[in-house]
């Protein structure tokens, strides 16, 4: 079983690697920091990357460590291999990326395949995420949003696999990704998990390991960067503004660029998984969808970041199509 397990999981992840690859090249090979587009924030990450101090210091991004360190660890490889500094920082970041949204695709699999679909409805969902828009855009660039997104599935599937160890080791490493994983980190707590002493404390190590970097990272580059608390105050300012961009048509185009038909699609198998009950959705999946939402109107990036909201959608988004398959099967016997 394990070995048949071990073949399937490495099939999936050659088939995840295969999507993203075919779904991100172009991207990649067009993308330049002299016109970075919807990445403006990638000229700030390879500096970060390089160690450059002349970074912005009055945002948060000097504080989204985990994915520039990653590809500072490569870059000299790779700069060898390309002799380019700007080419070698966009692959460096590109590789990085890349493992990230693999790792994000085969999780999702798995958390697939926990909430009983099967193995081609599974695959059809990794596929779904590996080829969105805003996958593309997270793997492709030097951005750091492929490791939350990475951090989002790996939650909700230890969450939902009840794996309290692996989740209260993993915990305080996720909690690094980027800032806005933190509120998915309490989305265990609305299942049985909310009982674990365990969880409770990798919970205060990571919040602990949240604060100790932020000031790590300000010691680095001798300033006192704003903190947590005061992001989050200065975008509850503008959230009036995002509230009222989602009654427009640019923001509803923002809030669904990552899912396109797939919103829709999963609304109508919300609709029907309520009324024949085909799956049992747990309540952090569910939640998974308010949270990313309350993320988005907080950032005022509706897109990039209601797009942590993947594994909720899409889940929902398979129910029509096994709801469809089920009936055609059904009306051909």
């Amino acid at each position: 079983m394990r070995a048949q397990a071990g073949l399937l999981y490495a099939l999936v992840t050659a088939l995840a690697m295969a999507t993203l690859y075919g779904a991100t090249y172009q991207q990649f090979r067009f993308f330049t920091l002299a016109n970075p587009g919807g990445a403006v924030d990638a000229v700030e990450y390879v500096k970060i990357a390089r160690g450059d101090r002349d970074v912005d210091l009055t945002g948060p991004h000097f504080h989204r460590w985990v994915t520039p360190a990653a590809v500072r660890i490569i870059l000299p490889l790779v700069d060898r291999l390309t002799g380019d500094p700007e080419q070698s920082a966009v692959l460096a970041f590109y590789l990085v990326n890349f493992t990230f949204s693999t790792v994000a695709g085969v999780v999702l699999f798995a958390l697939l395949r926990q909430l009983g679909f099967s193995i081609p409805l599974s695959l059809l969902g990794m596929c779904a995420f590996a080829s969105s828009r805003i996958t593309v855009l997270a793997t492709a660039t030097p951005m750091v949003d492929a490791a939350f997104y990475c951090a989002v599935a790996a939650v909700l599937y230890l969450t939902v696999a009840g794996k309290t160890v692996g989740l209260a080791v993993l915990l305080p490493v996720l909690a690094l990704s980027k800032e806005t994983i933190l509120p998915f980190l309490l989305l265990p707590a609305l299942t049985g998990l909310r009982r674990s002493r365990t969880y409770w404390a990798s919970l205060v190590i990571a919040a602990i390991a949240v604060l100790v970097s932020d000031r790590i990272v300000d010691a680095v580059y001798l300033t006192h960067g704003p903190s947590l608390a005061d992001s989050i105050a200065e975008h509850l300012q503008q959230i009036g503004l995002s509230v009222q961009d989602l009654f427009t048509l640019g923001g509803v185009y923002d809030l669904q660029s990552g899912f396109s038909l797939l919103l829709p699609i999963a609304a109508v198998g919300a609709w029907l998984n309520a009324r024949h009950r085909y799956h049992e959705i747990p309540a952090a999946v569910a939640a998974a969808l308010l949270v990313a939402l309350a993320v988005a109107l907080l950032s005022g990036n509706l897109g990039r970041m209601f797009f942590a909201a993947f594994p909720a959608v899409i889940a929902f988004a398979l129910i029509p199509v096994e709801h469809v398959a089920r009936v055609t099967e059904s009306n051909s016997r």
